[in-house]
């Protein structure tokens, strides 16, 4: 019975670290997605020097959270413009420094940087 006990109680103190890991998987902003457009519309998106399938206005999903993405815009016989997306450190994510488990689940999938807010909808001027 004192087994069984200590057994159980140990598998509640598990279950409980295991759902609070990831803190900035769960509670984070996870939006990866970047809306482009630009004036005039029908220019060529690149990210990281490899061309998207459809031209702006579009959406792109920046899939590396631990590097900048370089999302270049071009319309034959206009200027290219570059935007460089730095990922930021999500704040939530310093609750992972409580709980090791929080901090590999979100190093893993890359949730602890997101896309700044300010880099979610770029609209460019080619011409």
């Amino acid at each position: 019975m004192k087994y069984l006990k200590k057994t159980t109680i140990a598998c509640i103190a598990s279950f409980g670290l295991i759902a609070l890991t990831g803190c900035s998987s769960i509670f984070g902003d996870n939006n990866r997605v970047v809306h482009i457009d630009s004036e005039p519309k029908g220019a060529k998106v690149t990210v990281n020097n490899i061309a998207v399938d459809s031209h702006t206005p579009t959406e792109v999903v920046v899939k590396d959270m631990f590097s900048p993405t370089v999302i270049t815009v071009q319309k034959p016989g206009c200027t290219k413009k570059t935007v460089i997306i730095q990922p930021e450190f999500q704040k939530v994510g310093i609750l992972n420094i409580l709980i090791l488990p929080g901090f590999i689940v979100d190093a893993i999938t890359g949730n602890m940087m997101k896309v700044p807010e300010d880099k979610r909808h770029i609209d460019v001027k080619t011409c």
